[in-house]
């Protein structure tokens, strides 16, 4: 495998010094690559083959860096401290109460300013072993096997970021496996307790990111269990059994019912943007989807040892002009987000997003991508 490196279109600016934006472009064997960008640690392309052998990209996004500046949709962005929305847009920790912005009516989404998804990382390429170490010192049972040279990109999100507390020192590794996996990373540690609960936001269409609405791909999860949330969109706090509900896909169901389903959790929405409960043991990467596509045969399954998978079927796509000047529609894309429950921060039930002082987290989320008979 490969590694190349090129300029955004853009420029960045680190005290008195400007410097290019990089992005890294990583290629399989089998000719498949993906892209990912310093802004944002976002992946802005992944070229994977049909049942016909053609490559294509299979993820929306931008053209350019300025569009990326500009839109606040997080495409292919590595989102957090934490993902999701926290009700009320505060927390009380040991004590204290910590104020973030409220930036989705009176609650928090995905962070805010200077957050993960909107700021520089550091970049480099790191060999096959460097990345193999990284997943053993994660101490995560996996298959990962990982084939060729890897990016590994660094921020430091200082004491107070959104309100949060903590000098919080994060990595995120990209690498393919021999599987055709693109394995994502993340690792954490601070100086305070703090919420390390990152995702990233990929919008997958895998018949093409330019070929409109993806109602027809089918998905299938592995748990018949979500939290149930508010007209707000945030959980209650409450479980559901999604079983011969419109939200049950234990069995392969195409995704075109639940954009146009009457349901109030997916009215509140307009179309799917629900946590699914899909394993509570953190130290084991496990099998949480399979998205298909019929038309290409594209397929790809999510693996995972974050305890949620946040599925959004693209409900608000529409009026973004995306790659090569597409127009997109709505429902152009579904989101697959591995992460912590929302708002899990208030609800002793879930399972945590804190990371402690001192302590150093890791998780691993895989998107393996086939061809499906």
């Amino acid at each position: 495998m490969c590694v190349d490196v090129f300029p955004c279109a853009g420029l960045r600016k680190t005290g008195t010094c400007v410097s290019e934006v990089s992005t890294f472009r990583l290629t399989h064997p089998s000719g498949s690559f993906f892209s990912v960008m310093e802004y944002g640690a976002s992946i802005t392309s992944i070229f994977v083959r049909d049942r016909l052998n053609f490559l294509g990209d299979v993820i929306l996004g931008f053209s350019s860096l300025g569009d990326y500046l500009e839109s606040g949709s997080c495409h292919g962005a590595v989102v957090g401290r934490s993902a999701n929305r926290i009700r009320g847009a505060q927390y009380e920790w040991d004590g204290k109460t910590y104020v973030l912005p409220a930036n989705d009516g009176p609650n928090n989404l995905h962070g805010g300013p200077g957050s993960f998804q909107n700021t520089y990382w550091e970049g480099k390429i790191i060999s096959r072993e460097e990345a193999s170490q990284f997943l053993v010192d994660a101490g995560i049972t996996n298959s990962f096997e990982i084939e060729g040279d890897a990016v590994i990109l660094h921020t430091d999100s200082p004491d107070g970021t959104c309100g949060f507390p903590g000098n919080l020192s994060a990595d995120v590794l990209y690498a393919w496996t021999s599987d055709m996996t693109l394995v994502i990373g993340y690792r954490g540690t601070s100086d305070q307790d703090t919420i390390f609960a990152p995702t990233n936001h990929a919008y997958f269409n895998l018949l093409g990111h330019d070929t409109g609405n993806v109602g027809r791909h089918v998905l299938q999860i592995n748990t018949h269990k979500m939290t149930n949330k508010g007209p707000d969109n945030v959980p209650d706090g409450t479980f559901s059994d999604t079983r011969d509900t419109i939200f049950d896909f234990e069995t392969p169901h195409p995704l075109a019912p639940t954009m146009s389903s009457a349901d109030p959790q997916l009215l509140s929405s307009r179309g799917l943007d629900q946590n699914y409960c899909i394993g509570d043991d953190p130290f084991t990467v496990r099998s949480a989807a399979v998205l298909r596509e019929p038309f290409s045969g594209r397929a790809m399954e999510v693996l995972t040892n974050f305890p949620g998978l946040q599925v959004y079927t693209g409900n608000h796509t529409q009026g973004t002009t995306g790659k090569k000047g597409n127009e997109y529609v709505p429902y152009a894309g579904v989101c697959l987000e591995t992460q912590h429950y929302p708002d899990a921060i208030h609800h002793p039930s879930f399972p945590s997003p804190i990371l402690k002082r001192g302590e150093t987290k890791y998780y691993l989320t895989g998107y393996r991508f086939f061809v499906s008979s």
